[in-house]
């Protein structure tokens, strides 16, 4: 009896432990494409490339490199990026895909739109809870917001 229990325990250890290491992996796992990806990261452009594109057009379509800083956290339906040391809010064409939730501060290179948009009080409250913001920040939200907007149709992370 002795014996089966011995065993019992030590089954149940490598079991354990199997798990453990499967939830550490999909948690660590983000590197990867979502929505239309086909094409290669070295088409990219700078952030400062980008925002030079930007300053002479109303909207640019472009391939371009940067610094996650931020995913939603409900499920990952919009990420913020640093792009040339400019926040970039990121939002997925018809909401088609979405990215690891834990992707902050991951390398990724999207396609698609970047322009300039006016940001309702209403959506920047929706976005500050999906971010999981103090109630500090959400109630200094009071006025609608022009941002740097990007609408992707792919994302390629690191």
């Amino acid at each position: 009896m002795k014996k089966i229990s011995f065993l019992f325990i030590i089954a149940a250890s490598f079991i354990a432990c199997n798990n453990l290491t499967q939830s550490e992996e999909t948690q660590e796992t983000v590197a990867g494409r979502y929505g239309d990806s086909t094409w290669t990261t070295e088409v990219a452009l700078t952030g400062e490339e980008m925002m030079d594109s930007l300053a002479a057009n109303d909207s640019v379509y472009v391939t371009v490199s940067g610094n996650i800083k931020a995913a939603c956290q409900a499920k990952g339906c919009w990420m913020s990026m640093d792009i040339a040391g400019n926040e970039m809010f990121v939002k997925f064409k018809d909401y088609s895909f979405f990215v690891p939730k834990n992707s902050a501060e991951h390398n990724a290179t999207i396609r698609g739109w970047a322009y300039l948009d006016t940001v309702s009080v209403k959506d920047q409250l929706e976005y500050a809870k999906d971010a999981e913001a103090t109630k500090e920040e959400i109630n200094a939200i009071t006025a609608p917001q022009i941002e740097l907007t990007f609408t992707a149709e792919g994302v390629i992370i690191d």
